[in-house]
């Protein structure tokens, strides 16, 4: 019994120590679960942490984002660009036009057109003369006018001189009305100075006014014969302004335009176009800053076509102010359309009357010998 006793002792002994081992193992395990599962805790709480805060960012970028489009919108929707001031211009453009076509009234003979050359002024003024007179008159006025042509034939003449070194035959050269007078070679200018001026209102009184005969005087109008004589010259005159109307009206559009000066003031404001008439201008407008109508035409459509600083303010433009561009430009074209259908019913007026004096060439003889017929016959009694 004793040996029983005390192996039931050793085999209790034995099984206390695995309790105690088993015991020991599971505080272990317990102790290794707990720290796996506090890290595991640990480590989804920092992916939250991370996906929370990138998803703040996310959204804190589309905020900004969303705000940067809005700002660019509204800048491009309603910044004024630095060509703005330029556009001043084309709201002008009916005045110009309107100064222009008050001014032609004056550029006929005593229309109160100011020349400053009192040779031209006498030549221009002046009632109609004797053909010979009008002759001798218009050559006292070329000696002044007298070119390489002229003085290789008659040079040292009174009548010429010398050859002209600033508006060599400009009294008898088209280039007197769409260049402007000057030396040979010159460039184009659009702005006539007060000598430029005279020069092509002598060029229109050499070409298109020269005497068919002279004006009567107020007894010889009461006449019979006088009266006549004047219905007459009333008729050419009314042909002849017709004639002289396109000449005349391209010298009022070459006049120095006063309606211009502020509007050009204003388009200064813009380097592109303040850029465009430093360097296209003619001396006259560069000196006074005061354009004709044709060459503020001219300047209000190249300031855009032939002008590349232009194109630096349409790299500048986008959205609503690249639209009002497209629109000014369309409206711009429309504007010269409507000149040209101007210019094409002016054209149509002188072709009309081309026609009707064609016409009355043709049938005047046949009516003039019918009519004798007519009157024959009634005399004859037939």
């Amino acid at each position: 019994m004793a040996a029983v006793a005390v192996f039931d002792a050793a085999v209790l002994a034995a099984v206390n120590a695995v309790n105690v081992s088993v015991q020991a193992l599971n505080t272990s395990v317990s102790s290794l679960l707990y720290q796996i599962g506090t890290a595991i805790n640990q480590q989804t709480s920092k992916v939250s942490s991370t996906v929370e805060a990138a998803a703040r960012a996310q959204r804190e970028f589309d905020t900004a984002q969303e705000r940067n489009r809005r700002y660019e919108d509204a800048r491009q929707r309603y910044s004024v660009p630095s060509s703005i001031c330029s556009e001043s211009t084309s709201g002008g453009a009916a005045e110009v036009a309107a100064a222009a076509a008050a001014a032609k009234g004056a550029i006929r003979p005593r229309g109160g057109v100011p020349i400053a050359d009192s040779a031209i002024a006498q030549a221009v003024n002046s009632p109609q003369v004797p053909q010979e007179v009008d002759a001798a008159r218009a050559s006292k006025v070329h000696a002044q006018f007298c070119d390489a042509d002229d003085h290789a034939a008659y040079g040292g003449s009174k009548a010429c001189p010398a050859i002209s070194t600033t508006m060599p035959g400009a009294d008898k050269r088209v280039d007197s009305l769409y260049a402007g007078a000057g030396p040979n070679g010159k460039t184009i200018e659009r702005t006539f100075s007060q000598p430029q001026i005279d020069a092509a209102l002598m060029y229109i009184q050499n070409a298109y006014r020269r005497s068919v005969g002279p004006q009567l005087r107020k007894g010889e109008a009461e006449t019979t014969a006088g009266a006549q004589y004047v219905g007459l010259v009333t008729q050419f005159n009314a042909v002849l302004s017709a004639a002289t109307d396109p000449a005349e009206q391209q010298i009022s559009d070459s006049t120095p335009n006063p309606a211009t000066q502020q509007l050009l003031k204003e388009a200064f404001e813009s380097p592109s176009a303040k850029a465009y008439f430093d360097q296209v201008a003619s001396p006259r407008a560069r000196s006074t800053n005061v354009m004709s109508a044709r060459e503020f035409e001219f300047f209000e459509v190249g300031r855009r076509y032939a002008n590349t600083a232009y194109q630096a303010d349409l790299q500048s433009m986008a959205g609503d102010n690249l639209a009002r561009e497209l629109i000014r430009v369309n409206t711009l074209n429309a504007w010269l359309l409507a000149e040209i259908k101007t210019e094409l019913r002016r054209g149509n007026i002188i072709t009309g009357q081309l026609l009707a004096s064609s016409v009355r060439q043709e049938y005047e003889p046949i009516l003039t010998q019918k009519y004798r017929a007519v009157s024959g016959r009634v005399g004859g009694g037939q």
